[in-house]
């Protein structure tokens, strides 16, 4: 597997900086295909910041995961996504250009919640 273009520490960063956000789209995906999954958070060659676009965080249930990640079974990411409790946490993977990828599982506080990307909407319009 390629490397990726960011340091693990920068990585979390992002994370941080975005977890309630990404709570309460991975809870959306949920509700919505009744599917555990993951966030594909896709980054770019330079220039990646913790502000997102819209366009860079994607939720994809376990069926559809592979349309993006061709080897998520093999890299650990089946067994994160089966060991994780949607309504508590969130599982989220870095997609870089070269098709390096990292995988991470954990809580935001709050729990994700839908309403806190609904408020975050209302925030902005």
């Amino acid at each position: 597997m390629a490397t990726p273009l960011e340091s693990k520490e920068e990585q979390i960063a992002v994370i941080e900086a975005n977890a309630t956000k990404f709570g309460a789209i991975a809870y959306r995906g949920y509700k919505e295909f009744k599917e555990k999954g993951t966030l594909i958070i896709l980054r770019q060659l330079e220039n990646n910041s913790a502000v997102l676009e819209d366009w860079q965080i994607k939720f994809k249930p376990m069926h559809l995961i592979d349309t993006m990640v061709s080897d998520w079974k093999e890299a650990g990411l089946q067994d994160l996504i089966i060991k994780y409790n949607p309504e508590f946490s969130v599982i989220c993977t870095f997609l870089y250009p070269n098709g390096a990828h990292a995988s991470y599982h954990f809580s935001p506080d709050p729990p994700p919640k839908l309403s806190d990307l609904e408020t975050e909407e209302k925030d902005k319009g």
